[in-house]
């Protein structure tokens, strides 16, 4: 298992969209949603340069996508 490191935004948004999330609105977060076994995932992207670990933690948990995903 490889290590989180903070990533930069456009790298999470590729992961996202790359699964199938789509922007859903931009605000003071980025929002993506996506539909999964009669449900709707939601996560939230920050507007910051890069993201950080506790922040990167939260989305895995949230999009229900493996570690590793967002691993170096």
């Amino acid at each position: 298992m490889g290590k989180l490191r903070p990533l930069s935004q456009n790298k999470i948004i590729k992961i996202l969209e790359k699964n199938g999330f789509k922007l859903a609105r931009s605000r003071k977060h980025f929002t993506f949603k996506k539909s999964k076994d009669n449900r709707i995932l939601t996560t939230f992207v920050p507007h910051h340069k890069e993201i950080t670990v506790f922040v990167i933690q939260y989305i895995i948990k949230q999009a229900e996508k493996p570690r590793e995903e967002f691993e170096i």
